[in-house]
């Protein structure tokens, strides 16, 4: 086993089959990774053999356990160890969905590559659709370095939002606190008709907000499921009247929380991209990280849908546009996500899935509209919101991929 530690210096762990001259094995493992590895070689050539202490033994078959498998026979393994952004790393299979989908409600991640999309309004947009069709809905805002979905979906109309939040749970994370300490409910029959949203916000924005973000711990542990975020998504589950979906706003990027995120425990990823090079290029590692791990081991890809944001909107340029993200987009599923067949049990996304209008691969484009620029209250565009043909599509979208069975062309 290959350990790259913290600082990028290479340690190895060998169990050797036949019992003989350790010496003799650590001199010849030595010699070759000084060369291999110059100054990245530790010199460190540990033997797990029963020679070894029990203490040391133990240490060495968890870090096995821990470690991914590099050739098919598995006889070697990389564990490879960091600093932060550990959920970026996190092999997706031991991270399952938090619950199963038929016990609901879904909990549906929004993630974008780039900031200024149009992630958060698109969120909002679902939630009013899901709210007017009489739905209660929890909106959870984890864009935790710039929080916004708190204050668009207020409680009044006037920015009151609820006094403590996310960030506030994350430090404290105990049953015993009320859960409607951490949410403010926006239900107002002009933006969510009979139903209604209730917001957990990042936290009040004061002086005292960025000491407390910088005491939140959002690395990813041996056992995901014991994170506070995963208790307050529990808590929020449980609690009396039970939402019809979860949605959780995501730090744009490669952020340490946008990796907790895309970690595998949700059951549907709303991916945001534009024609830009610099957003393609983060998209295709976000799928990469979804799906090519995953097929390739045999296992089902962790489900998601692309939208292409801020398509221009003169028809004209607009369908030159989706014409060349739709191409790229399915360039990078063909690379980085589907399987190169469909297994027994369709159980995967393959090649074979290309010719479906609702495959991953396939964008939900939404146009730029000038009218959503600048506006002062959610109330001012919540009918823009619930009617825009654009935004329309992507929640029948959402809805459809969240209906099992997994929806086929008609």
């Amino acid at each position: 086993m290959i350990v790259d530690d913290l600082f990028g210096r290479v340690r190895v762990v060998v169990w050797p089959d036949v019992t003989g001259d350790d010496a003799a094995l650590r001199a010849s493992v030595d010699e070759r990774l000084r060369q291999a590895c110059a100054q990245y070689w530790t010199g460190d050539v540990w033997l797990a053999g029963t020679s070894a202490p029990p203490e040391d033994r133990l240490l060495y078959d968890t870090a096995w356990a821990e470690g991914v498998s590099v050739v098919p026979s598995d006889a070697l393994r990389l564990n490879d160890r960091h600093r932060s952004r550990t959920a970026w790393f996190l092999p997706i299979e031991k991270s399952q969905p938090i619950w199963s989908a038929s016990e609901g409600p879904p909990v549906i991640v929004f993630h974008s590559f780039k900031g200024g999309v149009g992630r958060t309004t698109a969120l909002a947009a679902y939630a009013i659709a899901r709210a007017r069709a009489g739905e209660r809905v929890a909106v959870v805002d984890f864009d935790l370095d710039a929080p916004g979905v708190g204050r668009l979906l207020d409680a009044d109309g006037q920015g009151t939002t609820a006094r403590w939040g996310v960030v506030d749970f994350l430090l404290e994370a105990k049953d015993d606190l009320p859960l409607s300490d951490y949410r403010h409910v926006c239900a107002r029959e002009r933006v969510t008709g009979e139903g209604r949203i209730e917001v957990y916000p990042a936290g009040m924005l004061d002086d005292a907000y960025l000491t407390k973000l910088s005491r939140i711990d959002l690395e990813a542990g041996a056992d995901l499921s014991r994170h506070p975020l995963f208790r307050l998504l529990q808590r929020i589950r449980e609690d009396e009247q039970r939402p019809s979906a979860i949605l959780i706003d995501g730090r744009a990027g490669l952020s340490p929380a946008a990796g907790l995120l895309l970690s595998g425990f949700a059951h549907l990823h709303v991916l945001f991209a534009t024609t830009s090079a610099q957003s393609l290029a983060g998209l295709s590692r976000i799928v990469r990280r979804l799906g090519f791990e995953q097929a390739r081991r045999g296992l089902p890809q962790v489900e998601c849908v692309i939208v292409q944001a801020m398509v221009p909107d003169n028809a004209e340029v607009g369908a030159i546009a989706e014409a060349s993200f739709a191409a790229d987009v399915e360039k990078t599923f063909r690379e980085e996500y589907y399987a190169k067949q469909a297994d027994e049990e369709d159980r995967l996304w393959s090649l074979d899935d290309l010719a479906s209008s609702v495959a991953p691969h396939v964008p939900v484009p939404i146009s730029y509209r000038g009218k959503l620029a600048f506006f002062e209250t959610i109330d001012q565009i919540a009918d823009v919101l619930a009617k825009e043909s654009d935004y329309e599509k992507l929640c029948k979208r959402l809805d459809g991929r969240l209906a099992p069975p997994r929806i086929e062309d008609a």
